[in-house]
């Protein structure tokens, strides 16, 4: 079989990356997380999601997908039931001169929550790959977000007499501004023309604004989180298959007045997809989480246990 160059297979991989391989697709789906043991914490999120290009002979797209989690037990995690909209617009250029595939996007995730929390991520994506040499591509994938919340108020601005925890507290609501960004930056490597391994570095953080004095000494006001990520792919005729795994090497967060936190996790697991015809085809994915989790070093409460949960989601994809 014909071994294809690199910058052909960097032109597919960002195809096959971009939400814009395709002049229009609709897909419908659901994914499920099972808690076992913590029961009030298991939900099913289904979704619908389209794109489509507006502009002809552009890689201008349009995204949207718009989906709802319902936990089995509301009556234990109401709070939790929460709807979720995604809206996007992004670019898919291949410069083939420079070997450079650049995909710029602007994504408004909304969530609103059953108990009247509204929280809005404004996501600014600057995915790129560049060929190093044949066969290797250096990668950037993820965002930075500016993060709009509208919840109870912070600190001691609470009333009633269990304080930020009293129902009364559920009618006041202050509008706050945190930050929030997710980056992935590695070597994607093309061992043949159907197996690719791909291997980066991660980095999550979270920062929620400073209150100053009025912050709760429990709250969690930053995490910073680094993770090593292996994916490996595997194509055959109609099955793409890729296990990965996900190695967390520091994930620590910190409080107002309550010191530090580690809490370690692994994911392992499969996604992939299976061409039913030339424009229908079933998405797929799987994995199990462990994550060791503790209370910040100076809780009273002080404890140490183990939180795991399995997923898997089941989607169909009709391109247009």
């Amino acid at each position: 079989m014909k071994h294809l160059s690199s910058p052909t297979l960097l032109a597919c991989a960002s195809l096959l990356a971009s939400t814009s391989a395709y002049s229009a697709y609709v897909e419908i789906g659901s994914e499920y997380e099972d808690w076992g043991d913590q029961p009030q914490r298991t939900n099913h999120v289904p979704y619908v999601a389209f794109e489509f290009n507006p502009v002809d002979d552009s890689s201008l797209f349009l995204y949207a997908n718009f989906s709802y989690r319902h936990m089995d037990q509301s009556d234990e995690r109401t709070w939790n039931n929460r709807a979720r909209q995604d809206l996007a617009i992004g670019l898919s250029e291949w410069y083939e001169d420079i070997g450079l595939w650049w995909g710029p996007k602007f994504q408004i995730r909304n969530e609103m929550y059953a108990n009247d929390t509204r929280r809005t991520e404004y996501r600014f994506y600057n995915n790129m790959a560049y060929r190093l040499a044949e066969d290797y591509e250096l990668i950037l994938d993820g965002f930075i977000a500016p993060v709009g919340s509208h919840n109870r108020p912070r600190g001691e601005d609470c009333v009633g007499e269990n304080g930020c925890q009293d129902p009364a507290n559920n009618d006041r609501r202050e509008d706050y501004w945190d930050y929030y960004h997710e980056l992935d930056f590695g070597l994607r490597t093309h061992l043949s023309w159907d197996k690719t391994l791909q291997t980066t570095l991660y980095s999550e953080v979270s920062k929620q604004n400073d209150y100053g004095d009025d912050n709760r000494y429990w709250e969690e006001n930053k995490r910073v989180e680094w993770q090593l990520r292996v994916n490996y792919t595997q194509r055959f005729n109609d099955l793409t298959l890729t296990p990965f795994v996900r190695y967390t090497f520091h994930r620590e967060a910190e409080s107002v007045g309550y010191g530090n936190k580690d809490e370690l996790r692994i994911r392992a697991g499969l996604w992939g997809d299976y061409k039913l015809d030339d424009k229908s085809k079933l998405l797929f994915e799987t994995y199990y989480q462990t994550e060791d989790k503790e209370n910040f070093e100076n809780d009273w409460n002080q404890q140490q246990w183990t939180d795991d949960y399995f997923f898997v989601k089941l989607a169909y994809r009709r391109s247009f």
